[in-house]
């Protein structure tokens, strides 16, 4: 989601994914500190759609990602449309959020790794409370005899 942001919003042609090779201006490059099987601490930015579905601004999370938006390139995800909505205590992003959409939303952690039947996470929570909202009604087709 970065790599396309920068690459057609920002302007970076040949934004890059380090896991994907070498090449082109790293935008995603992998973490000084593996986040393999890791419980991370996430502060939520005020006034983002992350903080308004936890009830909170801060949340605990399980993740098992390796790399991240490079730190020279966090400006791209404050910029053209983006807000960055949560971050870790070392100030390293963890989501991003679009600010003019409904839900769109992106995460370095795996809300389903926390989710259990009777207690959805949050972010499901969120994004099927949308969907409901947004969803257009089913016309009827008559069937002919």
């Amino acid at each position: 989601m970065l790599v396309e942001h920068a690459r057609n919003l920002a302007g970076v042609s040949d934004a890059a994914h380090a896991e994907y090779g070498p090449g082109g201006t790293p935008v995603i490059t992998p973490l000084e500190c593996s986040l393999q099987d890791q419980t991370i601490a996430v502060d939520l930015a005020p006034g983002s759609l992350l903080a308004d579905l936890y009830g909170s601004q801060h949340a605990i999370e399980y993740t098992t990602c390796s790399y991240g938006l490079a730190p020279e390139m966090q400006h791209i995800a404050r910029e053209y449309g983006m807000r960055i909505a949560a971050t870790d205590g070392t100030g390293e992003v963890r989501a991003i959020e679009r600010v003019d959409h409904p839900f769109f939303v992106g995460t370095l952690y795996q809300p389903q790794l926390r989710s259990a039947p009777g207690a959805p996470h949050p972010v499901f929570v969120g994004l099927l409370d949308v969907c409901a909202r947004r969803r257009v009604p089913r016309f009827s087709v008559e069937q002919s005899s």
